[in-house]
């Protein structure tokens, strides 16, 4: 958590919050943070100011710079646990800020706020270990399972196959068990067995849940909110709703390899 439906409203949240014609001229790091800063000085010339937009692909936000004269490049981050980004005044900095941009007036920053300290932020690109999103890229995504079929990690059981971001970028703990729980098939059974058994209807799945999550506005879990501010009793209704396994106390769970809880029907034991 934040999965691929809340990175991706994060993404939206930050293109909201900063228009076009925003120009931002440098970063803030917390110096409590033990991650390294950003160091600008070979990418963009002293006091250059930028363009940001956002974009997600699975798990990972990319925020896209456009500087007035240097070469554009692209500051990678991950979210953790719970990060997330905000946009406000500099002299009312949320405590737990660990990263900002400047806006060119002094006065604002776009502020990446994480509680727990899991979130990560790299000058880069795409990771090429993590699959293609399955949300916008099916197709690829889908093939690349297929083609890969007897690879290793598909003998492990399907459960803790659901979790590895080379295969499905954008699936955590939620998403993974309803995936399951809407295949309603075995979860300890070899992942290769379970995508095998019906690939059409597993890809099909596998790539709405998200989907729904994201028109859900997210899960409101542990410390996550929708910054776009989405809280109508009747959104959180149908996400209570949507959610049929996560958590459920009348399913059994266990703590996977990872140390993760995994949620699954009692019949499947």
């Amino acid at each position: 958590m934040p999965e691929l439906a809340e990175v991706r409203l994060t993404g939206d949240f930050i293109n909201q919050s900063v228009t076009e014609e925003m120009s931002f001229i440098g970063t803030w790091k917390n110096p409590v943070h033990k991650l390294a800063d950003l160091d600008l000085t070979n990418v963009l010339l002293p006091d250059e100011e930028f363009k940001i937009r956002a974009e997600s692909r699975g798990k990972e936000l990319k925020l896209s710079i456009t500087p007035q004269e240097s070469h554009p490049f692209s500051v990678m981050f991950t979210l953790g646990m719970g990060g997330h980004f905000s946009f406000g005044e500099v002299q009312e900095r949320p405590k737990h800020t660990h990263f900002s941009f400047l806006t060119a007036d002094g006065e604002r920053e776009l502020q990446f706020v994480d509680i727990r300290r899991f979130g990560r932020w790299k000058i880069g690109d795409w990771n090429p270990d993590r699959s293609p999103d399955l949300t916008i890229e099916f197709e690829a995504w889908s093939r690349n399972i297929m083609e890969n079929i007897h690879h290793k990690d598909l003998a492990k059981p399907f459960y803790e196959f659901l979790m590895n971001q080379k295969w499905i970028n954008g699936y955590g703990n939620y998403l993974r068990a309803e995936l399951c729980e809407r295949l309603d098939i075995n979860p300890f059974w070899a992942a290769k067995d379970v995508v095998r058994y019906d690939f059409e209807r597993f890809c099909e799945i596998a790539a709405r849940l998200p989907i729904e999550a994201y028109f859900l506005g997210g899960g409101q879990i542990y410390s996550w909110n929708n910054p776009l501010g989405v809280t109508r009793d009747s959104v959180v209704q149908e996400w209570n709703q949507w959610m049929k396994a996560y958590k459920n106390p009348g399913f059994e769970n266990l703590i996977d390899n990872g140390g993760r809880r995994f949620w699954y029907h009692p019949k499947w034991k």
